[in-house]
């Protein structure tokens, strides 16, 4: 298989003659396997060389590297002065190193990097799956309230017993005063459900969760940032359906636009959540809920044509993957909104905000435009309660006009 990205009979000879070469023909085997083109294959079985020869030249056989090693060669690459043909300072050569000490792992040639977990404190170790197994909470949300349940017990103790609303409110003004109202607010979440938690086994009492106080800002008082539908069907149209990246940024898009999921919904949906037969979807919402959704027929054809033509055949259960290499899902929500930044570039629109919840936005409001009542609505974008839906309520002027009350003008009304 290395004849697939190297021509040259002399360069074949260095590359097997290394001090790794043994391994070098699996190597660009799982390159291939992982649709790695020609020139970063060939960067990367270069870094993959010079790893072995750093490693020799150190005297550590290739059955002796480890994560320690990794890094170092790392720290070599800046100033590396190698006299071996493979000597280079390209970032290529870090990735190749890791990729090969991947595929080492893989061969069983090396254990498997034994992941070191957090040492967390008790309490919060408790809180943490308490969170995962009674409130449905995902693994990201839990990791954004660790940190902040750690801050907490740092400034407050770690003696239930002994808080009180004064020790909890100078937490979170503190706090408040250091950071933005987003981040003050996550303090707020996190601090509520940390005692709340302490409550339920007995460890605090009940009322202190009310002491959280709330960080002010009027209600509803933000309009909801959305996009037409002219500009949504400009943005769809922007996806070249011939290509891979274009069929699958086209179906993702479409997803988003017409039933309003977000981001994490796309990235999460599984072949198995689309039931074919009877024209819908699976999506598992917050805390674990699990909703199911009408597939429209041009959304539905949209995924069609990417699973049939354009998703890599790869050992993965999730309907988008990545179109470059390494294949694969995506590794968080962040690469779903940026297909759309970049289709809304393309597309030349100008869009009040660049991600993914944009086109939640824009559906929600398409739907009420359209005489959608905001049941239906909170329905679809699955909104545990009409507040949340309401929001949308104010982008409807025409509506808004009906009931508007005419302002009183020298103590009587006018229109």
């Amino acid at each position: 298989m290395l004849e697939f990205y190297v021509e040259s009979d002399f360069k074949l000879h260095q590359l097997r003659h290394c001090p790794v070469g043994g391994q070098m023909d699996s190597f660009a085997g799982w390159l291939h396997s992982a649709s790695y083109k020609r020139r970063p294959a060939q960067l990367i079985l270069r870094g993959a060389a010079h790893l072995g020869h750093w490693a020799s030249a150190r005297g550590c056989p290739t059955e002796r590297l480890d994560t320690e090693a990794l890094d170092s060669f790392a720290r070599h690459l800046p100033a590396c002065a190698c006299r071996h043909v493979f000597r280079g300072r390209d970032p290529y050569h870090t990735q190749g190193a890791r990729r090969f000490f991947e595929h080492l792992q893989r061969l069983g040639i090396l254990p498997a990097t034994a992941t070191v977990p957090e040492t967390l404190p008790p309490l919060v170790k408790s809180f943490s799956d308490w969170m995962r197994q009674h409130r449905g909470a995902t693994a990201s949300t839990v990791a954004n309230y660790v940190p902040l349940v750690k801050e907490f017990l740092v400034a407050c103790g770690d003696d239930a017993a002994a808080y009180d609303a004064a020790r909890v409110r100078t937490f979170i003004f503190a706090r408040a005063s250091r950071f933005g109202r987003s981040r003050a607010k996550s303090a707020v979440n996190a601090v509520r459900m940390f005692l709340r938690f302490l409550a339920v086994y007995g460890h605090c009492a009940a009322e202190l969760v009310g002491a959280v106080p709330g960080i002010a800002e009027w209600k509803l008082s933000s309009l909801p940032r959305y996009i037409s539908a002219n500009d949504i069907e400009q943005l769809v149209a922007a996806c070249d359906a011939a290509t891979a990246s274009g069929a699958r940024d086209r179906a993702v898009i479409l997803l988003l636009a017409r039933l309003g999921l977000r981001a994490g919904d796309v990235r999460d949906l599984r072949v198995a959540d689309i039931d074919w037969s009877h024209g819908r979807l699976r999506v598992m919402g917050k805390g674990r809920s699990e909703t199911w959704l009408p597939l429209p027929q041009e959304v539905g054809d949209a995924v069609l044509h990417y699973l049939e033509y354009f998703r890599p055949g790869v050992d993965d259960d999730h309907v988008f993957l990545r179109v470059h290499a390494c294949l694969g899902p995506f590794p968080s929500s962040g690469p779903i909104s940026k297909l759309v930044r970049r289709a809304i570039q393309r597309a030349g629109i100008k869009a009040p905000s660049m991600g993914a919840h944009v086109l939640r936005h824009s559906a929600a409001t398409a739907m009420l435009r359209e005489g959608v009542s905001l049941d239906a609505i909170g329905a679809v974008l699955r909104h545990r309660c009409i507040e949340s839906t309401a929001h949308y309520a104010k982008v409807d002027v025409a509506m808004l006009r009906l009931v508007a009350q005419p302002w009183p003008v020298n103590g009587r009304a006018s229109c």
